[in-house]
Formats: C-alpha cells, structure tokens, sequence
C-alpha cells in the first residue's frame, strides 16, 4: 500500500505540477547562487550565511506578497487542508497520508513537517507541492510517536519542523528505524519521559529561546529586500546544513520554521558559531560547482526534491 499511494501522488504531480505558475530556478549551482559569507547574521550560538539568486528578478522580498503559494503550516491553520488516514482490507498504511487542498493556491510541505494526530503523529518523508483542486494528494511521511496507534483517529494538526538532526535522518537515511533511534537518543539525551515517544514532547517548553531567536532573524529578513534562494546554518565547530529553494517565494515560506529548526537543534552550552569561511566554501564546493557533482553528493549527505527536472527544495548535512 504505501509503493501504491507514492506511485499514485507521482503520476498526479508529474502531469499537474508543469502548470504551477510561479517562477523556479533550474538549477542551484554557483552559476546561479552567490553566498554571502560577508553578511552572516549571528545571534548567540546560531550562524546564518545567505545565499542568494544572483538574478534578482522576482523581486526578491517584495515579491512574496503576491505569491501564489502557502506553507503547510498556513493551510493546516487556514483549514484548507483534508488529511486522511490510507486504509486498506489488510488495515491503516502508516507511511503515507492523503492529502486533499481545498484553497486556491499550491501548499509546500517540507520534509520533516511534523503532523500531529491521526492514529499517530507523523513527520513528510519528503518536500512536495500539493496543488489546489478536490484531487487526491499522498504525502511520503514517518511515524514519530511509536508507542501510539489509537483505533480512532484524532483531528490532524501542524506541530512544528522536526530539528536538523531527525531531519536528517528523514531526508538522508529515509528509514523508519532509524527515525525511532534518532527520537530515542533525543529522549534520553534531554531526560524528558513520554508514555507515547510522542516527539513533539522534546520540545513544549522551548518557546522562550525560541522566540528571541525568531525574533532576531525575522527582523533581519525583514530589512532586507534581496532574492534568497537558502541559508547556510552554522553552530559552535559545525555546520548544521545547507538548505536551498528553487525561488526565493518557497525560501520565505519556511524561513520562520527553518530557524526554529536549528534553534531545536543546539543547546544552550554550544559554543559560539566558529567554522571558518573557508571550512563553509569547501562544503559547499562539494555540491555547488555542478548538478551532476550536486546529484552525487546529495545522494549521500542529503536530498534533492523536484519538480519533473526543476529542483523544489535542496538540503544537505555537514558531517
């Protein structure tokens, strides 16, 4: 069941997704990028260096007002989105979610998307765009609350972006199990308990850090007028990921989750960001000279999400 729903939302999307009318960016590759190692924005342990479309002709943020496309998060808050469980003779398929969009414009769904609810809570296994229309859409996705499988199902909700360490194992290892160790690990390295393993426990009480990161960042993207195609995020000796978008409207749709997202993903005794910009041009060097050497690299250290051959959503890990 779970190859017939990803092999149904792949034959949908590659007739209907050439029609989606907003701009994307061929490739993600220094022809087109430039990153901005000279206008990091820093705040405490968190490092963010822009990286940014040298073409700026969507009009970089000004654009984002009249974009054709909402977040996952919006959608779910909006109601406009249906999500169903997939049962089948043989009983509920855990791995995916159908999905209908009720508004009228496209939902991007980033991989590792925490959806609460249902019979148990999920994480997207994968980034997509669900377009608009009464058509059925399946969702890719991951259990992350293993010890939950209720007969009814509960309302289905938006809980947040997993953090970059559960990410990456949604987009680079892409197993059931080892989603459940990474969880695990988390549990016991912050000494918190949950009858369910229920992941969105790791982190009720974080509002607070959160928020004077959040608000730091947002303030400096909201003084900024240029084309962002992603970010590269450092903390203390390491670099987090590299996370890229086929237009700056899709970068802006995630840019508040994205920072939660590191946020969840450093503690409070890391040291301050100090991974030189060398160390950060030779990473990106294994991945942005060309596709052909970004399509290899990403198959190890990350993924890369498309649209037929246009790229949606890039991400790859530091070691």
């Amino acid at each position: 069941m779970y190859f017939t729903g990803m092999i149904l939302r792949k034959i949908f999307l590659f007739f209907l997704l050439p029609f989606i009318s907003y701009p994307l960016h061929a490739q993600l590759t220094y022809n087109e990028l430039i990153v901005q190692y000279d206008s990091a924005w820093t705040f405490k342990n968190l490092k963010l260096i822009p990286v940014k479309f040298k073409n700026n002709g969507e009009g970089g943020i000004n654009a984002f007002a009249n974009n054709n496309t909402i977040s996952f998060e919006e959608a779910f808050k909006t109601g406009k989105l249906n999500v169903r469980e997939i049962v089948a003779p043989g009983g509920s398929d855990i791995g995916v979610l159908e999905i209908k969009n009720s508004s009228k414009k496209n939902v991007l769904v980033h991989s590792g998307d925490i959806i609460t609810g249902g019979k148990q809570d999920r994480a997207a296994a994968e980034s997509i765009i669900i377009p608009p229309g009464e058509e059925k859409n399946y969702l890719n996705v991951f259990c992350v609350e293993k010890e939950r499988w209720d007969d009814k199902s509960k309302p289905f909700s938006y809980g947040g972006m997993a953090d970059a360490g559960l990410r990456r194992e949604i987009d680079v290892q892409q197993k059931q199990n080892k989603v459940w160790k990474e969880i695990d690990s988390q549990f016991t390295e912050k000494n918190i308990k949950s009858d369910t393993w229920k992941y969105t426990t790791l982190y009720k009480d974080s509002s607070h850090a959160d928020t004077a990161y959040l608000n730091f960042f947002k303030n400096k993207m909201l003084h900024s007028d240029s084309s962002f195609a992603g970010f590269v995020a450092v903390s203390g000796t390491r670099i987090i990921n590299c996370e890229l978008f086929g237009s700056t409207q899709l970068c802006l749709l995630d840019y508040d989750n994205l920072v939660r997202s590191y946020v969840h993903s450093i503690s409070a005794n890391t040291d301050l960001p100090a991974v030189s910009d060398n160390e950060t041009r030779a990473f990106l060097d294994n991945f942005l000279k060309s596709e052909s050497q970004q399509e290899r690299f990403a198959a190890e250290h990350g993924r890369i999400y498309k649209s037929g051959n246009t790229v949606i959503h890039l991400v790859v890990y530091g070691e």
